[in-house]
């Protein structure tokens, strides 16, 4: 861990190393929907793609919050994040578009959404199982060896929410595309056509990835400041991941959520919020657990937090299947998650 002067130092790395967090993830993301353009790829996949670099703060914090041994910690950041998603971010995008029409959702739309959010219900009831793992047994359990039986459970738990995972993405990548009919050019400006693509892919592709390096690296910076200044003030690891860190991580996508609901493009936010948790879960929680395993001392992730996380999947899959999301639910919605914080800060 980053060895800082004081908690304000702490928190001021912490603020730096978000901004440019969030910063590179919107670069990497843009990059992406060059590449999905250039090579003429599925909306769907670029919805995919899109929420995969807004989230890179959320899973990649988490990744090295359980790699540094805090496993309470980067669980919540995921499981804070998710919760943050539905109950802000929705109710967010409901005001956002009209203080007096709800979202409404086509046919079409709500058919997509629902197969999205089947996944991503899917994907969080192996989150249940494997906090479960974590928080029943002792600690001994998995330090004793890697291939314990209760480790070996928790992996086979986690290939399972990333196979989940695998198939939503192969569900995006087999929607239909949008294809425009543009007049034939001739064959020798086709050709050059193509090969300004396939440079242009190249110099996208490149910025991606250097994109993707300068956010994780930033994380890394941000979630060592995040713990030192929380250490400097006595705050409970779980406090940090549940609302400091997760609510911090989600920022990119509660700002793509308003841009988005305020350009009428509302719809859109439903299909995003999904495909956020289900990336978040399989890359923040699977992925990291299939490597490290340690116990987690907080009961509250298991009897408050990961059942809240399904009870607010489910009851936006109720709106995806009305086709609306009014603006009584986005206002409950609040509320819970209001009340959710006081929990937290009293217990």
């Amino acid at each position: 861990m980053l060895i800082l002067s004081s908690a304000p130092v702490s928190a001021l790395l912490f603020v730096v190393s978000l901004l440019i967090a969030m910063g590179a993830s919107s670069w990497f993301t843009r990059r992406l929907e060059n590449i999905c353009n250039l090579l003429e790829l599925p909306d769907s996949l670029l919805s995919l793609l899109g929420a995969l670099g807004a989230n890179i703060p959320n899973y990649a914090a988490s990744i090295v919050a359980i790699a540094h041994g805090q496993m309470a910690e980067g669980l919540g950041i995921i499981i804070g994040s998710n919760i943050y998603n539905i109950a802000i971010i929705l109710s967010v995008s409901t005001f956002a578009h009209s203080f007096h029409h709800s979202i409404r959702l086509g046919k079409r739309q709500a058919a997509d959404a629902l197969i999205v959010g089947i996944y991503t219900l899917a994907i969080s009831c192996a989150t249940l199982g494997s906090v479960a793992l974590l928080t029943v047994f002792p600690a001994h359990t998995f330090a004793i060896s890697l291939y314990s039986p209760i480790s070996i459970v928790l992996i086979v738990v986690s290939i399972v929410a990333l196979a989940f995972f695998g198939r939503l993405c192969y569900h995006a990548l087999n929607r239909p595309a949008h294809i425009v009919h543009e007049p034939s050019a001739p064959s020798g400006e086709i050709i050059k056509e193509r090969r300004r693509a396939e440079i242009s892919s190249v110099r996208a592709f490149g910025g991606a990835i250097l994109a993707l390096l300068t956010a994780l690296g930033s994380v890394v910076v941000m979630v060592n400041a995040g713990q030192t200044f929380a250490t400097d003030i006595h705050m409970p690891p779980a406090i940090l991941g549940l609302l400091v860190l997760a609510v911090a991580t989600s920022l990119p996508n509660t700002v793509v959520a308003f841009i988005l609901a305020r350009t009428g493009r509302e719809t859109a936010c439903v299909e995003e919020v999904l495909s956020s948790n289900s990336i978040n879960a399989a890359l923040g929680i699977a992925l990291p657990l299939i490597v490290w395993h340690s116990m987690i001392h907080d009961t509250l992730l298991l009897a408050l937090d990961v059942p809240l996380m399904i009870a607010l999947t489910l009851v936006m899959l109720g709106c995806v299947l009305r086709q609306r999301v009014r603006h009584v639910t986005a206002v409950l919605l609040f509320c819970v998650y209001v009340a959710w914080i006081v929990t937290h800060l009293y217990l």
